[in-house]
């Protein structure tokens, strides 16, 4: 395979592992926001897990700090498991940028 199509393969399989990471925190935070009574759950899902420096999750954490979180076991058990995913997906996420970079520094 050539350096090209490494890099490539590489880069759809971030951006793809990208999209992934959105939608478990727009769906952690829409069980998040819609258990402690937020208005607009799908409002802050969205702000929350858009852009790339966190300004929407951290204003979405101003906002949640006034409220008590209502979840009952079956919320709470989905809850873990989506964070799990996101711990495995950082992981995944950074073997390919760690090979992403190898494949640059070796080929060049």
């Amino acid at each position: 395979m050539s350096q090209t199509m490494i890099v490539i393969l590489l880069m759809v399989l971030l951006v793809l592992a990208a999209g992934c990471m959105w939608y478990f925190i727009y769906s952690l935070v829409m069980i998040d926001a819609k258990s402690r009574g937020i208005k607009n759950p799908k409002f802050w899902s969205i702000v929350a897990s858009g852009g790339q420096n966190g300004g929407g999750l951290l204003l979405y954490l101003f906002t949640r700090r006034k409220t008590v979180s209502r979840m009952n076991t079956v919320e709470t058990a989905e809850f873990l498991t989506l964070k799990k995913k996101i711990y495995c997906l950082l992981a995944v996420m950074f073997f390919l940028f760690l090979l992403f970079v190898m494949v640059i520094f070796r080929f060049s």
